[in-house]
């Protein structure tokens, strides 16, 4: 029986309609997104102005930079409903990357301005109001940890951290990528814990972390790497807590693809033979095995350094010395390993006995690298070492050598870092000799540059101190303890001073 000619219209009809109704749902897809990437162009544009010339950038350059962020915003969640937007995976998913970089850089906005509270609400809205990947809700939930940590929330820093390493596990992006950032969590959870200095609360930390990376272990078992990740940063764990012994066992199960333990993990090891353990013989024979290995350029210079240094420690002098000036010839280009093995070749004179070659060396270093921090390291050491021996014309002659030294690299060096840190060493002279105005002059000078950080902090915390021990000014010392107190919530400076760290280098 033939259909009926009506029928067939009717079908073709609705065929029609169903082709022209997908073909408007494309187009109004990519129309979505053009119009997207135009408002996202016009932000870039102004973003690019700012950071050409930072230091010209004015209020109206930032409100017109977070308006146009706005204006992607907007649009987004006006539009991302519309017929045929939502159903076109492959556009939505664009779209939706584009809404979320706006958000993103919308909250980071706030966070220069300081405005913690209204950074936290717009990175809040990630995940909830705009749909992400699980990569880029990582990185979103880490800012936004980061946001409440910068404000002292630590409760609060705690409980994203909590939620993202249980909402992100396994910490993996498809079957091999690993997320560093999230396994590394329970690492910054037991900073914090530490810094509050909460004994049961650090006992909670470290158990729940090992809990972690041993559940990584066995559920894992079949990902070498991720398996390696967790050792490692079990060993973390073990070196915060200075629990050595176990740190050292730790690393034995770091392996490589032969089943021999990682050349990483004997650099580790090497560290703590030469730091903390203080078995200088037992270091030099791991960083020898590390040599032995033929690692990558990265490596060679970083061993190098500490087998030099530790050879020094172990009173094989010219042995030492000789891998020292090696390692200067061999990475010459490379001032960051080249400096502080001219600060450990000089040294080592002092440690035996032969003063008069420290001192041309150490000389040697100030003149060529001026504004290192080893070179103020050296400016610090040399007028000590004349006052230990009691030589008092000598020390006043090199301690105005190091006053003059620190001003000028401090004058060369204004608004970098290099400022603040010569200012550092100053005031360490300065306490040194007993010049207590001068020192906390020069602490308030590394606050007025560096204020409402750590190192604005810290230089309010030796102000008080100096003005305390020092002065004998309890009222003066005062003051700067209200300074911390303004700036970061607490007149316990160590909450905001003291970040554990680890007497080891576990980066080779």
């Amino acid at each position: 029986m033939r259909p009926k000619l009506g029928s067939i219209l009717a079908m073709l009809s609705f065929l029609l309609l169903v082709v022209i109704a997908a073909g408007c749902g494309r187009d109004s897809a990519a129309k979505m997104r053009y119009d997207m990437e135009k408002l996202t162009f016009q932000a870039r544009k102004i973003s690019e102005k700012i950071n050409i010339q930072p230091q010209l950038a004015t209020a109206a350059d930032t409100l017109a930079l977070k308006t146009a962020y706005r204006n992607i915003l907007d649009y987004y969640f006006a539009h991302r409903d519309d017929p045929g937007v939502a159903e076109n995976d492959s556009l939505n998913g664009e779209i939706n990357r584009l809404a979320l970089q706006a958000q993103i850089q919308t909250a980071r906005l706030y966070l220069a301005a300081r405005k913690q509270d209204s950074a936290i609400g717009a990175y809040r809205r990630v995940g909830v109001d705009i749909p992400v990947t699980r990569p880029d809700a990582i990185n979103a939930g880490l800012e936004l940890a980061l946001a409440y940590r910068a404000t002292e929330q630590y409760d609060s820093t705690i409980a994203v951290y909590d939620r993202l390493q249980e909402q992100f596990y396994p910490p993996l992006y498809g079957k091999d990528q690993i997320s560093y950032d999230i396994t590394a969590i329970p690492i910054d959870r037991l900073k914090i814990v530490q810094a509050v200095k909460d004994k049961k609360a650090v006992d909670r930390s470290i158990q729940r972390a090992l809990d972690y990376y041993s559940r990584l272990q066995k559920d894992f078992s079949d990902n070498p790497r991720l398996v390696r990740v967790a050792h490692v940063d079990v060993t973390r764990i073990y070196t915060m807590t200075e629990q050595w012994d176990k740190a050292l066992a730790e690393l034995q199960n770091v392996s490589d693809s032969t089943g021999a333990v990682d050349i990483s993990a004997l650099f580790m090891m090497a560290n703590i033979y030469s730091g903390p353990k203080n078995q200088p013989k037992k270091a030099v024979q791991l960083y020898r095995d590390v040599l032995d290995r033929d690692p990558d350029s990265a490596i060679i210079g970083n061993t190098m350094l500490r087998l030099g240094a530790a050879l020094c420690a172990d009173k094989q002098y010219d042995e030492g010395r000789k891998v020292l000036s090696d390692l200067k010839k061999k990475f010459e280009a490379y001032p960051n390993v080249t400096m502080p093995a001219q600060y450990y070749y000089a040294q080592s004179f002092d440690a035996e006995g032969r003063w008069d070659r420290a001192l041309s060396e150490f000389q040697w270093l100030m003149e060529n690298y001026p504004y290192a921090e080893e070179s103020f390291r050296a400016a610090l050491y040399i007028p000590q070492h004349f006052a230990r021996e009691g030589n008092d014309k000598l020390s006043g002659i090199w301690y105005d050598r190091a006053e003059q030294f620190f001003l000028d690299a401090a004058r060369v060096r204004q608004g970098e870092q290099t400022e603040a840190k010569a200012y550092t060493y100053l005031a360490d002279l300065y306490r040194t000799e007993g010049k207590w105005n001068k020192a906390i002059n020069t602490l308030e000078k590394i606050y007025a540059i560096a204020p409402k950080t750590k190192l604005g902090a810290q230089a309010m915390y030796f102000a008080a101190a100096v003005a305390y021990q020092g002065l004998k000014d309890s009222a003066k010392a005062q003051t700067y303890l209200d300074q911390i107190k303004r700036d970061f919530g607490t007149t316990d400076s160590t909450l905001v001073l003291e970040e554990k760290k680890s007497d080891i280098d576990l980066n080779p």
